[in-house]
């Protein structure tokens, strides 16, 4: 599995997207900081441009470089993560305006994710065409969307579990 992530990060960093099992079902990865980057997950997807993306970043360390906490964001961070629970925070502003009008963040509890976001915050979006069903398998993500990605991480049928929850605290 090491040089898989090694291999899938080089897409990354390069600006490609890879498709990359989470805690929740699989997601679609890009550099969050890339601006084309993030325009090829919209346009892999189909999404509409108004529906944010969120991130996984692989500490709070690295969450402080991308967004603005508050001392009560800090400690729900410290609380509740790593885990499927995703933070909204005021974002800085080395982050691109296509990713979303804030930060939103998680540190998952998959191992594969948070590897992947040691260099750079990740897109965290399921692998799925917009609006169609959450993918808990590789061969279950729509052949359409498989042929854009530029790398997958296939880690077998994953548990059907929830996906993540949003939280946005107000200063």
């Amino acid at each position: 599995m090491t040089n898989k992530i090694e291999e899938a990060r080089k897409v990354i960093e390069k600006g490609g997207t890879v498709v990359f099992p989470t805690e929740t079902a699989y997601g679609i990865a890009a550099d969050a900081t890339n601006n084309d980057a993030v325009e090829k997950v919209y346009k892999m997807k189909q999404r509409d441009r108004s529906k944010g993306l969120t991130t996984i970043v692989c500490s709070l360390k690295q969450v402080e470089k991308y967004a603005e906490l508050s001392e009560e964001e800090k400690k729900v961070v410290e609380e509740f993560m790593p885990g499927p629970l995703t933070l909204v925070a005021e974002k800085k502003g080395n982050v691109p305006d296509n990713l979303n009008e804030q930060f939103a963040f998680r540190i998952s509890s998959s191992e594969t994710a948070r590897k992947l976001a040691e260099n750079t915050p990740i897109t965290a979006t399921s692998a799925n065409i917009s609006g169609k069903e959450t993918s808990y398998s590789v061969k279950n993500i729509s052949s359409e969307l498989r042929e854009k990605a530029d790398y997958i991480i296939d880690h077998g049928e994953l548990e059907n579990g929830p996906t993540s929850t949003i939280l946005e605290l107000n200063n």
